[in-house]
């Protein structure tokens, strides 16, 4: 069938949501759909340069925004929605035909799509963005907080406010989510078919085999970009628990901008021997660290899933997390063990150096690995074109 895909971030050869915007196109084309995919123009030299023989990219410039001098931190936002201006203008024009229509980056809740304007059905999503941080746990937002504070109300009560959003959502024929918080949003916005799915995925060729555990010294693995919200400081504070307990060394892979607030937690904790931080690493460095690490700590306070969680998963290594929103949700067996937030912030890190602790030195490593691959299987990139392919017949025969 002819699919429109929308995916604004559509970059080959990344994870996280760039990766997830290439990956969906790749495996729909590989069942032989007739796939069209809309993608900013900043894309174009990547995908060229991987190939795009059976699929038709349409490149769509991003506009300039006076935002960029007025409010920064709003630029981007106001550049991916003119983006998406603009290439609902650009389908319109072309007049090309499709059976469906399919928005998958950015697959964010509050800024919708705009091709439920389109005379086809949409599919939206997956798609996060309903989870909020919780309140008590503020400090690891520091100055971040009131922004946060905003961001959790504009999730919460003024949501229906959101025109954009609540047109969307009202307006699709089915909504993709990845965790309960962003379902129970949707539905009160009115949506008439909500569904669970994953929103990220992984190539078959990730699959690890179940591991044996690791000898030497315990790595604790941590990834992703040091901002607020993924609570680095949480995951140092953790690990210095553990450091009382057993030797280890903690690998932070990631850059943002808490780097130096890590970076003296770290001095202050007496750990500048134990942790590395490499900053920014490639996509082959990062399946390096997967490989030989002991345990993945995912410490996230908000966070719709988490990528490297997955990610780390399908390689066969076992995480602690907390149990909060997409992950909270998710069965996972053996895989995972999932640390339940205190009443008593100071208390989580002990509580998740524990869990670390158990995941090191329990006889289970081999068994929360097997778990691990078993789990992280049902969401490589073919299963997922497949359910996908299913909704749209399901949709198709619907508008009929």
């Amino acid at each position: 069938m002819k699919v429109l895909l929308s995916a604004f971030h559509c970059f080959p050869g990344v994870g996280s949501e760039p990766g997830t915007g290439w990956h969906w196109p790749r495996a729909l084309a590989d069942l032989g759909h007739d796939v069209t995919v809309l993608t900013s123009s900043s894309n174009r030299e990547a995908i060229f340069a991987e190939g795009t023989q059976d699929i038709d990219f349409r490149f769509i410039d991003e506009s300039a925004t006076p935002l960029g001098r007025i409010a920064p931190q709003f630029a981007g936002l106001d550049v991916y929605l003119r983006w998406q201006d603009a290439a609902l203008r650009y389908v319109e024009e072309s007049r090309q035909q499709y059976d469906v229509a399919h928005h998958v980056t950015w697959a964010g809740l509050h800024l919708g799509s705009r091709l439920w304007r389109l005379p086809v059905p949409l599919v939206f999503g997956p798609i996060g963005g309903g989870q909020t941080a919780p309140a008590s746990y503020w400090r690891y937002f520091g100055r971040n907080w009131p922004a946060e504070t905003l961001r959790t109300a504009l999730a919460g009560p003024l949501l229906k406010l959101n025109s954009r959003c609540r047109q969307t959502i009202r307006n699709s024929a089915v909504i993709l989510v990845d965790n309960s918080a962003t379902a129970a949003a949707c539905q009160r916005l009115g949506a008439a078919d909500v569904r669970s799915m994953q929103a990220y995925g992984l190539p078959g060729e990730w699959l690890a085999d179940a591991r044996l555990r690791p000898n030497g010294t315990p790595v604790i693995l941590w990834v992703g970009r040091l901002v607020a919200r993924k609570a680095p400081v949480l995951a140092v504070e953790a690990f210095a628990e553990l450091r009382r307990a057993i030797p280890a060394r903690l690998i932070m892979a990631g850059d943002g901008p808490l780097r130096e607030q890590v970076c003296r937690t770290v001095e202050r904790l007496d750990l500048s021997r134990d942790v590395q931080l490499l900053g920014h690493v490639t996509w082959d460095e990062i399946t390096r660290l997967y490989d030989s690490a002991s345990v993945l700590l995912f410490s996230s306070l908000r966070e719709s899933f988490g990528a490297p969680f997955l990610e780390a998963l399908g390689k066969g290594l076992p995480a602690v997390a907390l149990d909060l929103h997409g992950i909270g949700d998710a069965d996972v067996g053996d895989a995972a063990l999932k640390v339940a937030l205190p009443p008593r912030p100071r208390d989580l890190p002990g509580r998740l150096a524990s869990a670390m602790q158990t995941v090191l030195c329990d006889d289970k490593w081999e068994v929360r690995s097997a778990a691990a691959v078993d789990w992280a299987a049902q969401w490589v990139w073919p299963r997922k074109a497949a359910a996908a392919t299913q909704i749209y017949q399901e949709v198709m025969a619907g508008r009929r």
